[in-house]
């Protein structure tokens, strides 16, 4: 049984919204305040806080509000309802079935939904809260025994936040850690053992220590002045004679470089953030089903795995958390992460106009064939680019450079834009338009003006579906970007690199139309030709540098129109 879907109406800044989950592991992506930790923030309401009707956990900030809502009482309510589904594969268990048998609809009984409210209450003058469970047409059910309790039972909800702190996670009265001091398995008669040893290491403590052993004399005396049991009733114990009271008093060391012995909240955040989750994932594995119930399968939310952690550590980190039993709900703003995570488990969040959504890619859009070249050439290695708001695609390398050189002169920040460069000609730009279209990546492909190039830019009109095309594709007035920087005035490198046996086969004079098309034909394929590319942008700031106009009027545009800045 696995969470299967949540549905968010009017909570913080999510009017409507559903989010389909995975069975194993789901991943958030999204720029900030796109909506990511208020899933996490819903899923703990309904989960793990909300436990009756007698006492409200919203707060008037958790109530959606735009410019008609200016007091709580005008706000809509808050509804979120989570659904878990059975399906062919993954049918009920025979416990779940036994356990939440009244709450179970839908066709062929294969659906539990829980739906928690929240809305405010006029007489009562705050808000009030409530939870049902529905039937199929997402009425509630009435008179069923059933107790959000019994769901929590079975499916235990567990939210480690971006803050993990390992002062406050390994200390004795701590969730995770506490589970392991409590745990009373120690042979009894080792225990005495153990007790006894620590008398012996208190007593030479105090012996060896002045001002411990003036003490415990002195306080011997009490026996002159009060009743008690013996003359040596008194003792003084540094450590606990307790074997489980000495547990409570236990410190986790890490060494650090130089060997030295130093608490795990002494070290740098990336050190705590990870032995958090690693004493998290320790407590999954050993300790849950024995202090929740021995049928459960947790339900986990992490807020950026890869907080304070170096790159090498955040890969390591995904290892960790598939490793987790369970299900996994992730939100990340790592590349790194997602260089490791399948596309189908990826739900990237947005927000246009105020309305929220949730993007995913459905089985079936990209072949075999094309996600294998999209894993190897992309995914692995560009992670990022997953977060873009639009892709500026580009043919090879050579435009990359360029774009990327003349965005700088021309001051144009692409990464606060959104924008990133991304060569298509390896795997096919028609595999970049379906998953920036899937994923409400907005995109803008740039082909060569040769027949190759044209016949790029007309397949790429295919997949416009109604959509302006002078927004999303622009053919290259020249032959390619080397012809275009020549024409611009910056063929001086290329002509440099053309020899002196090749001079021949131009035979036309650099005033002639077609001239710069000639010299890059002779120049073919050199090894020169990027080292050529970036003698020409050089010479592009060397003019710039005299206040000139420098950038093409081409790149200029194309520049001003994936970025959005006015022309």
């Amino acid at each position: 049984m696995r969470l299967s879907q949540i549905k968010i109406e009017n909570f913080r800044g999510i009017k409507n919204i559903v989010v389909k989950l995975d069975r194993d592991i789901t991943v958030l992506v999204g720029e900030n305040n796109t909506g990511k930790t208020s899933i996490l923030e819903a899923l703990r309401l309904c989960l793990d806080v909300v436990k009756s009707d007698k006492t409200c956990n919203f707060s008037e900030y958790d109530f959606y509000r735009d410019e008609s809502c200016t007091s709580l009482e005008k706000c809509d309510p808050v509804s979120i309802t989570i659904s878990f589904l059975e399906t062919v594969d993954h049918p009920w268990s025979e416990h779940i079935a036994q356990a939440l048998n009244e709450v179970i609809v839908g066709d062929r009984f294969s659906v539990i939904k829980l739906r928690v409210t929240a809305k405010f209450d006029a007489e009562a003058g705050r808000p009030l809260q409530s939870w049902s469970f529905l039937d199929d047409a997402d009425n509630e059910l009435v008179g069923r025994s059933v107790t959000i309790r019994e769901l929590r039972r079975l499916r235990p909800f567990f939210f480690q936040t971006a803050l993990r702190d390992a002062k406050d996670q390994f200390h004795s009265q701590s969730t995770y850690w506490a589970s392991f001091l409590n745990d009373r398995n120690i042979d009894e008669a080792l225990q005495r053992d153990l007790e006894n040893e620590l008398q012996n290491v208190n007593q030479k403590i105090v012996d060896a220590h002045t001002s411990f052993r003036d003490v415990s004399e002195e306080l011997k005396r009490i026996s002159e002045l009060v009743a008690v049991s013996q003359a040596n009733a008194v003792t003084v114990d540094p450590v606990p004679a307790d074997v489980y009271r000495v547990l409570k008093y236990t410190d986790v060391n890490l060494l650090t470089t130089s060997n030295a012995r130093i608490p795990i909240h002494g070290h740098g955040e990336g050190t705590q953030s990870l032995s958090v989750l690693l004493l998290f994932s320790a407590y999954l594995k050993t300790r849950l089903q024995l202090n929740v119930d021995q049928n459960s399968e947790p339900i986990i939310a992490i807020e950026e795995p890869e907080a304070h952690l170096h790159p090498n550590a955040v890969r390591a980190v995904w290892k960790l958390l598939e490793g987790m039993p369970g299900q996994k709900i992730v939100a990340t703003h790592s590349g790194d992460i997602l260089s490791e995570v399948h596309l189908s488990k990826l739900r990237k969040m947005s927000c246009k106009d105020s309305v929220t959504q949730c993007k995913s890619i459905e089985d079936g859009l990209l072949t075999k064939d094309e996600l294998r070249k999209f894993n190897h050439h992309v995914r692995r290695n560009r992670g990022e680019l997953l977060f873009a708001r639009c892709w500026l695609l580009v043919e090879g390398e050579t435009d990359s450079t360029v774009f990327t050189e003349c965005a700088q002169m021309l001051e144009i920040d692409l990464h606060q834009a959104g924008v990133r460069i991304v060569e298509y000609s390896q795997i096919g730009h028609n595999v970049f338009i379906k998953l920036a279209d899937a994923l409400d990546i907005r995109w803008f492909l740039v082909s060569d003006g040769d027949p190759e190039g044209v016949r790029y830019a007309n397949s790429a009109k295919r997949s416009l579906n109604g959509r302006n095309e002078d927004c999303h594709i622009r053919i290259l007035k020249a032959e390619n970007m080397e012809v275009l920087l020549c024409n611009s005035g910056y063929g001086t490198p290329y002509q440099d690199i053309v020899s002196q046996q090749q001079r021949s086969s131009i035979t036309l004079k650099p005033n002639e139309d077609g001239y710069w098309s000639q010299v890059c034909k002779t120049i073919g394929k050199s090894k020169s030709k990027p080292a050529a590319a970036l003698n020409a942008l050089m010479l592009m700031r060397e003019k710039q540098e005299s206040g000139e106009p420098t950038v093409p009027t081409e790149i200029e545009e194309i520049l001003m129109m994936v970025s959005g800045e006015s022309p």
